[in-house]
């Protein structure tokens, strides 16, 4: 069951950022039409799609993680043959530290924007909590599932685990 729960949130990352890029390029096809038959711009294209693009980013990354799809940067532990094993696990957990604050500044303003009532400065003018609160949850997303990348490569340097077939 653990295994159902840590599978799901990679899907379920897929999914909404899927979602995200269908409805960004739904928003630009609509754009385009409008201003080529009818000579209008759809006011509201640009706001919106400025709203998907932290969401499909943040949404996407889980998935993106989970299929080990990311770029790693080189560290200073590529340099020392015998402690290639912590080469990943060092980048993941001063990523980790870094989303943790990333995540919580974004929380405050997303929680804030909410409460205070926020809306764009667009020409139609929008609440900005709730897509800044959305982005907010696909990064906590992001940020479970690198605990759980950090805990296979825990049990994997440790020799518990197999990690299983190379890709």
């Amino acid at each position: 069951m653990l295994k159902t729960v840590f599978a799901l949130a990679p899907r379920l990352s897929l999914h909404v950022a899927g979602a995200g890029i269908l409805a960004m390029v739904s928003l630009m096809f609509a754009e385009i039409v409008s201003t080529k038959l009818f000579n209008y711009s759809l006011p509201y294209v640009i706001e919106y799609s400025e709203y998907l693009v932290p969401i499909i980013v943040f949404w996407g990354a889980a998935y993106t993680l989970a299929e080990k799809g990311h770029v790693r940067p080189i560290s200073w532990f590529t340099t020392f043959r015998e402690c290639a094993p912590l080469d990943p696990a060092a980048g993941y957990v001063l990523g980790l530290i870094f989303l943790i604050v990333v995540f919580w500044q974004l929380l405050q303003v997303a929680l804030r924007s909410i409460e205070m009532k926020r809306y764009s400065f667009y020409p139609t003018p929008s609440p900005i909590g709730p897509p800044q609160l959305f982005a907010c949850i696909g990064l906590g997303l992001f940020i479970f599932q690198l605990l759980v990348e950090i805990a296979r490569m825990g049990l994997e340097i440790a020799g518990r685990r197999d990690p299983g077939p190379e890709q």
